[in-house]
């Protein structure tokens, strides 16, 4: 586990932010991805915290599993660039596997680890999410 891990956890701990759990990769940027899920319109939405020794962290949120496929890939990519054009604090990507993916990447100086900020990126992203989700899914399932 990196440093920056290391902070996060005792942030999330002296918090009692207890809804996530952490892997530790063992890679050689001593990557722990802690994983959580909000909780949207009856919805469960996993999303989880990628920390490493980089600079940066990455929070990633699947907002929709398998939906892009050949028929309505060019449909979804003009929305989604759209949607890209609008968003200043995260942008969406489909990942190999046709999923929707909401993805932030924050910045942290050297060895330190923002668990503030990121605490509030996710209530930015928690609210977001709160007002748009059922318009996301119905323009990527419609």
């Amino acid at each position: 586990m990196s440093k920056k891990a290391e902070l996060f956890q005792e942030y999330l701990t002296s918090h009692n932010l207890t809804m996530f759990t952490r892997q530790d990769l063992n890679d050689q940027l001593k990557t722990s991805v802690f994983r959580s899920a909000f909780s949207v319109a009856g919805d469960t939405i996993p999303f989880i915290i990628v920390v490493d020794e980089s600079a940066f962290c990455m929070l990633q949120v699947q907002i929709a599993g398998g939906v892009v496929n050949d028929g309505n890939r060019a449909r979804i990519y003009e929305e989604v660039n759209k949607w890209n054009i609008t968003l200043k604090p995260f942008k969406y990507v489909i990942d190999t596997d046709g999923s929707l993916i909401l993805t932030c990447c924050m910045m942290n100086a050297d060895g330190q680890m923002d668990g503030d900020k990121t605490n509030a990126m996710m209530n930015i992203i928690l609210d977001y999410l709160t007002k748009e989700y059922r318009n996301i899914l119905a323009v990527v399932k419609g």
